[in-house]
């Protein structure tokens, strides 16, 4: 009993060595999920100070930006 739980165990190890996994020519999984998304700068509405990514804002003439076209139509809320 004690031989087979040692050839399990040795089995378990070779399954999991880099060693093994190289002359297989298996890939290690990558640790982290690489980043495939740009990073969208954050805006504060003018009006409600909500924050709103850049894309979404819309603007008055001055460049302040707004969360929605109402909050724009009312202008400043401060």
């Amino acid at each position: 009993m004690l031989k087979f739980l040692i050839l399990v165990g040795l089995i378990i190890w070779l399954y999991h060595s880099p060693a093994v996994k190289k002359l297989l020519g298996k890939q290690a999984r990558p640790s982290a999920k690489p980043h495939t998304q740009e990073t969208e700068q954050m805006l504060r509405c003018a009006h409600c100070d909500v924050h709103l990514p850049a894309s979404e804002a819309h603007r008055d003439g001055e460049g302040r930006p707004y969360c929605s076209k109402e909050h724009l139509a009312s202008g400043p809320g401060h």
